[in-house]
């Protein structure tokens, strides 16, 4: 597992603060204070003796830890009268830490009638058991956990749906139409001491959906701004919504029923000072990762502007876990993990697909990420291993894979040992993210029935086999995902250092859709045009030197048309907005965006979804636009401002063909003239 392999790189580079002296890492604060160009004044703790922090009064903290923050985004799908789906919901161990409730939301459908129910067990252990009648959308009931504990970090949640349309017929289950969803919104509370928080793990596991990353009110430095938009990355990734703010966001005290607190939104400081911050432990030293607590909630802050990337680094790595119990940390360095470059498997990738009850038809789900393979790599093929137990009538079971939508092969499954699937994948499938589905289909037995029908259980196996092959040359954003693993630049204007608030947000969408969440971001402040030196986002108005953009901005103003001449989109009109593309300048591929707005702002939409095409068009919700102008046939970037031989033929192309027809009309008439009259002259004499 490719977790596994990652945790032993990183615990060898982190240094905790508690085997640092604490006078030790005072001078080393003091003397950065002293050597810092801007005036401000840090954090006490940073720069002076930490007095004892204010006794905090002690108060119930409630937050959330819903199904969208851990990777469901789309809730989980239950069907077909019969499925088993289980969670795992981590909780950081040694942590003071009472599930309270689980808040269950869901969506019940049926097209006919049948006996159905959903079992809810929270470790092993039945908690509630929910009839369905199908009675429609957003239904929403409370289960207590007030006596679950976590069992080595994680809570087991499993959702056992089941149910008969009658007591003595076998039918096919599909007949029935039933549906039953388990919204994103799902979720389990969780409570804890306010005032007793102080441990880094803790505050990063349980942090809330909406995070503040609370910025320096001054010009940022380049590793500060790398800092946060590595922040944003690693909080993308977990589900969460960074807020870039130059200031920690006034936290508005919402109370539950019972009066307890909810923490609505977390707090992540980049740099000091940070106004309203204490200390998560008094008289402790804040070191690279420190706890600290704003307005009586929990924060994190990362203090010191030379290791502000790596602390921001690590919160997207497991090696976070060796902070439990801690609230400073100091960083030394997060390394990559070494993986083969010609093939891979599933178990070294993580990805470990649990299984299902075959009953009639049954799907195997399981998404390859392609930012977690090797870099300047790219799938070339898959081998997949599904095993499916035997029928106890005898009938074989048939698998049919889909990638991202796309039917592509079809066997008949082994008995008794595992099927291999080998697939080719065609170039421009694949994406950020291949949706592998393997659809396992049974004879559904009919009529009369001799037994209750029973399920029988498949799974994707770990030993599935991803080869891969060089990456190439770029033809989609997609394909620049492993070019960036090894780092990437962001090239930004001067004045991005006083008003980062205008790039940051749509910055940090590009990464977490195009770079592994621990790649090295580092910032550089750039003139326009200028040449870059590695794999590289540019902001600017100006393409990087050594660049040839498709879509160009000298030519007058840009529009999208299709085949037949009809205007999808102009850009005219456009007074906000940018337009991304893929280029190479030199030999460093990368991504160039260019701000619509008079005043050089982008966007900030709050998803961009980058993957295929070379060109996107982006406003404020999102992407507008995305074209490949390498494979798609049915678009076309044009220029109507632009005047050139090739536009007048395009605008006067009737009256030319017409002018032609005539002008060779003419010409045939006059020569068959002339024909004839020579014949003529010739019967003549």
């Amino acid at each position: 597992m490719r977790l596994k392999s990652l945790a032993p790189a990183m615990l060898a580079a982190i240094t905790l603060a508690a085997t640092v002296g604490a006078n030790a890492a005072l001078a080393r604060s003091q003397a950065r204070a002293r050597a810092e160009h801007h005036s401000s004044r840090p954090l006490a703790a940073a720069t002076t003796p930490v007095k004892p922090a204010p006794q905090a009064v002690a108060e119930t903290i409630v937050t959330d830890i819903a199904l969208a923050d851990l990777g469901f985004k789309n809730g989980i799908r239950l069907a077909n009268l019969g499925a088993r789906r289980e969670v795992f919901v981590p909780l950081p161990e040694g942590a003071d830490l009472k599930l309270t409730e689980l808040t269950l939301i869901y969506d019940d459908l049926t097209a006919y009638k049948a006996r159905r129910y959903l079992e809810v067990l929270v470790n092993d252990r039945t908690v509630a058991a929910v009839p369905l009648e199908g009675s429609g959308a957003g239904r929403r009931m409370q289960v207590s956990l007030a006596s679950t504990t976590p069992h080595d970090g994680f809570v087991k949640v499993a959702f056992l749906y089941s149910g008969a349309a009658t007591p003595d017929r076998c039918i096919d289950v599909r007949y029935v139409g039933d549906s039953l969803t388990i919204r994103p919104e799902t979720a389990v509370a969780v409570a804890f001491d306010g005032a007793g928080l102080h441990d880094v793990t803790t505050i990063a596991a349980l942090m809330p959906r909406d995070v503040t990353i609370a910025l320096p009110d001054r010009a940022l430095s380049p590793a500060e701004i790398s800092a946060a938009l590595t922040v944003a990355r690693a909080l993308n990734a977990t589900g969460r919504r960074p807020l870039f703010r130059s200031r920690p966001a006034e936290q508005a005290e919402t109370r539950d029923g019972e009066g307890r607190v909810l923490w609505t939104r977390g707090t992540i400081a980049i740099g000091a000072p940070v106004t309203g911050a204490v200390p998560g432990v008094a008289g402790g030293v804040p070191g690279d990762l420190s706890a600290i607590r704003i307005d009586g909630m929990p924060a994190l802050l990362l203090s010191d502007v030379t290791t502000a990337m790596r602390a921001a680094r690590l919160l997207a790595t497991p090696s976070l876990a060796a902070a439990r119990g801690l609230s400073q940390v100091q960083v030394a360095d997060v390394g990559l993990p070494h993986l083969p470059h010609d093939r891979i498997t599933f178990d070294q990738l993580g990805l470990r697909p649990p299984p299902v009850e075959v009953y009639g038809r049954a799907e195997l789900n399981a998404a390859l990420d392609t930012r977690m393979l090797p870099a300047n790599t790219r799938p070339s093929r898959l081998r997949l291993d599904v095993l499916v137990a035997p029928d106890g009538a005898g009938d074989k079971a048939v698998l049919s894979l889909f990638i991202n939508g796309r039917f592509l092969a079809s066997t008949v499954a082994a008995n008794g040992e595992p099927t291999r699937i080998e697939q080719s994948l065609p170039e421009g499938l694949v994406g950020t993210v291949a949706n592998i589905n393997v659809v396992v289909q049974r004879r559904s037995a009919a009529g009369d029935c001799r037994f209750l029908p029973q399920g029988y259980p498949a799974q994707i196996l770990a030993s599935s086999v991803v080869e891969l092959s060089p990456a190439g040359t770029p033809h989609d954003f997609a394909d620049i995902t492993t070019l960036w693993t090894d780092g990437v630049d962001v090239m930004l204007p001067a004045q991005a250092a006083r008003q980062p608030q205008g790039e940051l947000p749509l910055l940090a969408e590009v990464l977490s859709a195009l770079s592994p969440a621990i790649a090295p971001v580092t910032v550089k402040f750039a003139a326009p045009a200028a040449a870059p030196a590695a794999p590289f986002i540019a902001v600017s108005a100006t393409a990087p030197q050594g660049a040839a953009p498709t879509v160009r901005f000298d030519r007058g103003r840009v529009a999208v048309k299709n085949r037949s001449g009809q205007t999808l989109l102009d850009l005219g009109g456009f007074r906000s907005g940018a337009v991304a593309q893929l280029v190479e300048a030199g030999s460093h591929p990368g991504v160039w965006i260019k701000p619509l707005a008079d005043d050089g702002r982008l966007p900030a939409p709050a998803d961009v979804r980058l993957d295929h095409g070379d060109v996107a068009f982006i406003d404020k919700t999102g992407v507008a636009l995305a074209m490949s102008t390498q494979r798609d046939t049915l678009l076309l970037i044009t220029y109507p401002d632009q005047t050139s031989w090739a536009t007048i033929s395009s605008r006067l192309r009737p009256w030319i063909v017409g002018t032609l027809w005539l002008l060779a009309t003419i010409v045939f008439l006059f020569a068959l003239q002339r024909m004839l009259r020579r014949r003529q002259r010739v019967a003549d004499e």
